[in-house]
């Protein structure tokens, strides 16, 4: 991909354009570029950048500093470079795919000799970005073929931000225990769709004994905030963790939790993934509670795409209705949009995996639109190539194409759960157990958000049963079937391996549930619709099916 401008970050700090030519610019503008550039997929939000950059004006005088200073910045990179720069409401965006970037090398200084005067939010961060590349290694740095991907589209999503939690006594002054939680709580709450989240250090500047929720919305744009208190005694620690929601300076959910020490500073700490999941589950409910009793037009459409996502996963029929109807409201809104267009076309799919579907090819063909426009859009968004390579596996039973489209996810998205749960359900139609086991593991470990743990649960039943672990598939199908009772896979793959197992009697009392959950369902419609059926261990199971009481 052609390179259009080229940042020396190490050293003096310099841009260039492609042919070596110094772009002339003024200190602030300097400023400007170093954080974008030194930013994950080169994106800040206006409301960091305005605080960083003109920490002592008014906001309102900040916001049109910053505009000034955009425009005057394309103006000095010249018309092809300016291409790169792009901003809305929220965000500005430096196109990283065509920057050459350099790298920490030698005992060169990040910015050497480089100050803003009287700005001392901006020289706090350089003084700690000195400090981080000084100890060693730089973060990688982002090639020029890395797309910045999900991070440009999260224009829908909710915000949150993590402040760094508050030291509580007993125990000995714990700061860096308060910080390293709150720090590894932004990552769990980053592997989601649920929000975007606001980086962990732009939160550092906020005291959290004084700040206001409204105040952290207003400069740093977020919608909700998550603030805690820590204490630490005997190798074990407390913390009471609130979500607020900081437009209205509401708590809507607060928990207190307990955990060791050791699994938090190695970064495996169940606490936290609980708190995660049910920090997502909490916001998803207020997004349905009040899309239910507000008129959708008064809603932000972020709250209609939590809520639209929340409803998708309801086994009832009304409610699954409901999420078509706030989706359709929504792309009627943002018509382009890839994120109502992705999330459309899981819906059309999920509706023929729960059973409700009354033309299955209606809704491959719909959804096979979805995930055409989404990919239009947005071809480098790693939720869309997801969505095509399930309708490829799931609903034309074409595993090839499925697999490139989740390849092409993960390019995008390494941490993408559901591409890589859904890879290891496809590899398990193709008689790769032991990987599709592997596979699926990896994505639960990334801890869903919200309403979909169980169908993580589901197809990692499903996986199991493939690779012949019987009591492993039932128990993921049991914690699935705990949160979504009447949901068909996970029934279906428990059926299956209680009979395989010599469960005969549980097996019938499961399909009972499975029937009355999918009264419609036989023997036929799993050989012709389902893809498990063409597995290489697909006839075993529809005679283990038929054994257990499944009608022809």
């Amino acid at each position: 991909m052609t390179v259009f401008l080229k940042i020396c970050r190490f050293g003096a700090f310099g841009v260039f354009h492609a042919d070596g030519s110094n772009v002339q610019l003024g200190a602030k503008h300097q400023a400007l570029m170093a954080l974008l550039s030194t930013a994950e997929g080169g994106i800040r939000t206006r409301a960091f950048l305005e605080k960083t950059l003109w920490c002592l004006a008014q906001p309102e005088q900040a916001k049109a500093s910053l505009r000034t200073a955009l425009s005057t910045l394309r103006r000095h990179l010249g018309p092809e470079a300016a291409r790169l720069l792009f901003a809305n409401r929220e965000r500005v965006i430096l196109d990283l795919t065509r920057v050459e970037l350099d790298s920490c090398t030698g005992s060169a200084e990040f910015m050497e000799g480089f100050e803003l005067p009287h700005e001392t939010v901006f020289n706090t961060w350089l003084a700690e970005n000195r400090a981080e590349y000084a100890r060693g290694p730089a973060n990688p740095v982002r090639h020029a073929s890395a797309s910045p991907g999900r991070v440009i589209l999260d224009g829908l999503l909710p915000s949150i931000a993590v402040l760094p939690f508050a030291h509580r006594s007993p125990g000995e002054a714990a700061a860096p225990l308060g910080s390293l939680m709150s720090e590894e709580l932004s990552r769990h709450l980053s592997r989601s769709w649920a929000f975007s989240v606001t980086s962990y250090l732009a939160s550092r500047q906020f005291d959290p004994e004084t700040v206001r929720p409204a105040e952290v919305s207003s400069v740093a744009g977020v919608d909700y905030l998550v603030s805690g208190a820590v204490s630490s005694e005997g190798g074990r620690f407390r913390a009471e963790i609130d979500l607020h929601d900081a437009v209205r300076e509401k708590v809507i959910w607060s928990r207190s939790f307990e955990g060791d020490n050791k699994s938090l500073m190695e970064g495996r700490s169940s606490v936290l993934r609980n708190a995660t999941l049910q920090i997502g589950q909490t916001a998803a409910g207020e997004a349905v509670r009040l899309a239910s009793f507000k008129p959708l037009a008064s809603l932000k459409s972020h709250a209609l795409l939590m809520a639209a996502i929340s409803l998708m996963q309801e086994m009832d029929v009304q409610k699954f209705q409901q999420a078509h109807e706030v989706l359709s409201h929504l792309l009627d809104r943002e018509p382009d949009h890839v994120l109502p267009l992705t999330w459309m076309g899981f819906w059309h799919v999920m509706r023929v995996e729960k059973g409700l579907s009354p033309n299955r090819e209606e809704d491959s063909r719909l959804a096979s639109r979805m995930a055409e426009a989404a990919i239009e859009a947005a071809p480098g968004f790693s939720l869309a190539h997801t969505l095509k390579g399930l309708i490829s596996s799931h609903l034309m039973f074409r595993f090839d194409l499925a697999q490139d489209a989740y390849d092409l996810a993960l390019r995008d998205n390494p941490n993408e759960a559901l591409a890589l749960l859904l890879k290891g359900a496809t590899l398990a139609y193709q008689d790769m157990a032991d990987e599709a086991v592997q596979m699926t593991d990896a994505a639960r470990r990334l801890t869903p958000l919200g309403p979909q743990r169980y169908y993580f649960d589901a197809i990692s039943a499903l996986a199991n049963l493939s690779a012949r672990n019987y009591g492993r598939a039932i128990e993921l199908a049991d914690r699935s079937l705990e949160a979504k009772g009447a949901f068909p896979v996970p029934l279906r793959s428990k059926a299956i391996a209680l009979q395989m197992s010599g469960r005969g009697e549980e097996a019938r009392s499961t399909v009972q549930k499975l029937l009355e959950a999918a009264p419609r369902f036989c023997l036929s419609q799993f050989q012709r619709d389902n893809p498990a059926a063409m597995s290489p261990s697909g006839q075993e199971w529809a005679t283990a099916l038929r054994e257990a009481g499944v009608p022809d």
